[in-house]
């Protein structure tokens, strides 16, 4: 039975590579690895853009998330270490809530030493130790460089929304906060270790693009706290 979806959207092929190899070594086997973007790895095509479009990212998230025949779904980026159990440390926390969304906690590094991201040069903020190892946590503090949900999560909430290709980020808290709309709970599992690898932006416009996306990330909020927006059709063209 398949039971896990990974979803890595990708621009960078030669950060594949450790992910692969992380991927490899899981005690859980069964799951399906779906690689969207112009890298050669790629098992599902790129989007296309639309005019505005700072990027592909959130309509490369929402083509995954159709084909996604897993009832997990867990997010795994690009240029990561992880350990061997994360896939089956994620299924058991599914098992014991259907609902939960869980985010790891990881921080950068700036070399690879025997395949293994070594000298941290940046560390997760959100990173604490006066709440054990996992918790509860609003919504803002879900990041998806490791992370699960559930596939009828997605389904419920309409996907994340592509709008956010016009900016940069803040698209999968947006999501997340429909979720906990929908009843489902966000949760930091902090002894779930993954490790970057430092890279640069992709682009010298992401910042700018960021501050212009924050009104429209508010307006979404307030919509959901006043219980007009729940689900988008995304997931269902």
């Amino acid at each position: 039975m398949l039971k896990i979806s990974i979803v890595s959207p990708s621009v960078r092929s030669e950060l594949l590579p450790i992910v692969k190899k992380c991927l490899d070594r899981q005690t859980l086997k069964a799951f399906e690895w779906l690689i969207v973007g112009p890298v050669k790895e790629a098992n599902i095509e790129e989007p296309q853009k639309k005019e505005g479009d700072y990027y592909g990212l959130n309509k490369a998230w929402n083509k995954a998330f159709r084909q996604a025949k897993g009832s997990l779904i867990v997010s795994i980026v690009d240029g990561l270490w992880f350990d061997p159990h994360t896939l089956e440390r994620l299924w058991e926390h599914y098992q014991t809530d259907p609902k939960s969304c869980v985010s790891c906690i990881g921080h950068q590094y700036d070399q690879i030493i025997n395949g293994k991201p070594e000298h941290m040069v940046w560390r997760d903020p959100r990173a604490r130790s006066d709440l054990g190892s996992f918790y509860e946590v609003p919504h803002t503090e879900m990041e998806l460089c490791v992370a699960s949900f559930p596939r009828q999560a997605v389904i419920d909430v309409g996907g994340v929304d592509e709008e956010f290709d016009k900016y940069a980020a803040m698209s999968e808290k947006e999501m997340m906060a429909r979720m906990y709309a929908a009843g489902y709970k966000t949760y930091i599992d902090q002894s779930i270790e993954y490790r970057a690898i430092q890279h640069p932006r992709l682009s010298t416009e992401w910042d700018k693009r960021y501050e212009a996306g924050i009104p429209y990330y508010q307006k979404c909020l307030m919509d959901i706290e006043r219980g007009v927006r729940k689900s988008l059709d995304l997931f269902k063209k």
